[in-house]
């Protein structure tokens, strides 16, 4: 008797990429083989591919906890503001002589807040999400400019940098082998688990997940509060690859976060993305970032083509959302 019919429960089967993942993967082999070459071999350098993959773990961690929030149909955009009042609280306590261990959470605790702030602003308040965010984006920056002053905090303990980004684990620093673990169980969670697909059906259509039993406001807040969590541990990481905070550490950084997300196919509309989309979106954007540095083209150039690659992800997913692709 076969294990289908004595009701054994399947495997789940490794998907191949497919759709907007299988174009991502190409334009990531075409990129990299062009810098590659036009960069006469610095792209293919350790010290270079090391600080690639660490920018692109530092970027992709929150942009896990954006793909949630996204495909819950909501958006933040005060993540950039986030992660630098973060470093900053943080950074405080790096220099009042706390211990790594001991500041760790610090980290962590205040990203989860300021992901809670918003949470209930939007919730509760009723304001919309991009409007809460973007009132948080200022009032985080001001109160940045307030801790600092006009000073650096410099006092970064070397091991945040050894531990998280000099150690390689498989030829991979640490930090790019937590990011790629936090992608697989993310993907497990959206893909197997109860919650995850109310995340989906919450993003398809708010009032029939209501209907069906779901608590938004509870998907919401946990997602939210989510994003805030993993903008404090990249905070963290933040200063292990540049071991100083200024007032304007995580300036852009939402734009690369949000850019990485489309780009990766999830639907600013909601309910449709993958992690998957994510991880590659996020190699994408910061492939082409580290060619703008290695081909000497000027930095601006660098926020024109993040401008480019956000209108671009939107015009297409907005292209398929209406049944044109």
């Amino acid at each position: 008797m076969s294990a289908a019919v004595m009701g054994a429960p399947k495997v789940p089967r490794l998907r191949l990429p497919q759709g907007r993942e299988a174009l991502l993967l190409i334009t990531l082999a075409v990129l990299v083989a062009g810098i590659g070459m036009f960069s006469h071999g610095a792209f293919w350098s350790r010290i270079n591919l090391d600080n690639l993959f660490v920018s692109s773990a530092i970027t992709l961690i929150p942009a896990i906890g954006m793909t949630v929030v996204i495909l819950t149909g909501g958006i933040d955009v005060s993540t950039g503001s986030m992660l630098g009042l973060t470093a900053a609280i943080g950074g405080s306590c790096f220099a009042a002589g706390w211990s790594l261990a001991a500041t760790v959470p610090v980290f962590l605790l205040a990203g989860a807040g300021l992901g809670l702030v918003n949470a209930v602003l939007i919730i509760k308040g009723k304001i919309p999400p991009v409007i809460a965010t973007l009132g948080t984006l200022s009032i985080y920056r001001m109160i940045v400019f307030i801790v600092l002053g006009s000073n650096w905090i410099t006092q970064i303990p070397p091991v945040l940098t050894r531990v998280f980004v000099v150690d390689h684990v498989l030829w991979l620093p640490v930090v790019a082998l937590i990011a790629l673990g936090f992608v697989i169980v993310a993907s497990l969670y959206l893909r197997y688990f109860r919650w995850g697909r109310h995340v989906y059906a919450l993003g398809n259509n708010e009032e029939a997940a209501r209907l069906a039993g779901i608590r938004p406001e509870r998907i919401k807040l946990a997602a939210y509060v989510m994003l805030g969590l993993l903008t404090g541990f990249a905070a963290l990481l933040t200063l292990g690859q540049s071991p100083m905070v200024q007032t304007s550490t995580g300036s852009g950084f939402v734009l690369q976060v949000i850019a990485a997300v489309v780009l990766g196919g999830t639907s600013l509309s909601g309910g449709r993305g993958t992690m998957a989309g994510t991880l590659l979106g996020t190699l994408v954007v910061q492939v082409v970032d580290d060619g703008i540095v290695l081909l000497h083209i000027q930095p601006f150039w660098n926020g024109v083509a993040l401008g480019v690659i956000i209108l671009a992800a939107i015009g297409l997913s907005s292209r398929r959302d209406a049944g044109g692709m």
